[in-house]
């Protein structure tokens, strides 16, 4: 395609509306004894747990390490943020790859309670399922904050991050 670049590949965003859809059902989802909260929230962190190894051999855009660099910007780029917008960047904005690591986290923090709650030692634990409720809300207010980022975003540079995620292909201005 003219005028755009390749940025996302097919498994970052396989795995990306994936573990989305399955958060969403999931938030919803009532828990307690039924399999399918379960089953839907250990293939969101299995998806996460595929995606940070692919962060590790996958292709340069999906790689960790740049997601890291971009990160370690965060406060720069905050503050930029009260100035006319410059060239977008390629890839995730330093705030955007400070939220997929927090994402990540509390998909895998949630997981990790939820398959707590399941061991006898764990078995009713008021702690660990006030943990594991309050890291389900987290992720899915911070899931909201993403979506609004990444449209706040899209605006901001006229670039369309949702259609990039689809295609993964960014058009360029």
């Amino acid at each position: 395609m003219a005028g755009t670049v390749a940025v996302w590949d097919p498994l970052v965003r396989i795995v990306h509306w994936t573990v989305a859809a399955l958060v969403v059902v999931d938030l919803f989802n009532e828990a307690g004894a039924n399999p399918w909260h379960r089953n839907l929230g250990y293939a969101a962190g299995a998806l996460v747990l595929l995606r940070l190894a692919w962060g590790l051999i996958g292709p340069r855009p999906a790689r960790l390490a740049a997601m890291a660099r971009a990160a370690r910007d965060a406060l720069p780029y905050a503050r930029s943020l009260m100035r006319p917008p410059g060239e977008p960047p390629v890839g995730h904005t330093p705030l955007g790859a400070w939220m997929a690591f927090t994402l990540w986290t509390l998909v895998l923090a949630t997981v990790f309670t939820g398959w707590l709650l399941r061991l006898d030692a764990f078995w009713g634990s008021d702690t660990v399922e006030q943990v594991h409720t309050v890291a389900a809300y987290v992720l899915g207010g911070c899931a909201l904050v993403h979506v609004a980022g990444a449209v706040a975003t899209s605006l901001r540079y006229r670039v369309n991050l949702v259609a990039a995620m689809v295609t993964g292909r960014k058009r360029l201005r």
